[in-house]
């Protein structure tokens, strides 16, 4: 048997790929941690929605057009966007993601801004979300571990105990990619 060895075609593309494959957080991770964030979700939810249901009176399946704009649906996706979006913008990490070890940072090594954080927490999440959460997936195929919602935002998602490793080891290619 004959197995082709396929070389990168610099040393630099090389190293890039091994400083993403070691820093770079994969889908199963990212999974467990998403999963978790389900569950904080779903409490938060129950926590703040079944208290002032009662004390307003409200019938949380009354909507308005149609069922899908049920006072449930409509405050259970604020809950859900806003969770994701302040504990990002705050801490770069949701619960979940901090119990995994993980970490949302801008791609190109500028610190992370609010847009890129709405654009990856509710853009890109109702996105990605939409066709029940299949598009989560492009992180299995994707080279550089990115899904949609990364992409649209230019993020990633580290490992935080990496992160002084990636920076210390990305710091000559930014360097020579800034002087070109």
């Amino acid at each position: 048997m004959s197995e082709r060895i396929v070389y990168p075609s610099s040393i630099v593309e090389g190293y890039e790929r091994d400083i993403i494959n070691s820093t770079h957080a994969g889908f199963g991770v990212r999974m467990v941690a998403f999963l978790i964030d389900g569950i904080v979700v779903g409490s938060l939810k129950a926590i703040i929605l079944n208290p002032l249901a009662k004390l307003f009176d409200w019938d949380l399946s009354s909507y308005v057009w149609a069922p899908i704009f049920s006072i449930e649906n409509i405050a259970s996706s604020m809950i859900f966007f806003l969770y994701f979006i302040l504990m990002t913008w705050f801490f770069r990490a949701t619960l979940g993601k901090m119990l995994m070890g993980l970490k949302v940072i801008s791609a190109n090594d500028k610190p992370l801004n609010f847009l890129q954080v709405v654009t990856r927490e509710w853009f890109g999440r109702y996105i990605s979300g939409f066709p029940g959460y299949l598009l989560y997936l492009v992180v299995l195929f994707n080279p550089n571990k990115q899904g949609i919602h990364d992409m649209l935002s230019d993020t990633v998602v580290i490992y935080e105990r990496q992160e002084r490793l990636r920076d210390r080891l990305m710091a000559p290619f930014m360097k020579q990619n800034s002087t070109l």
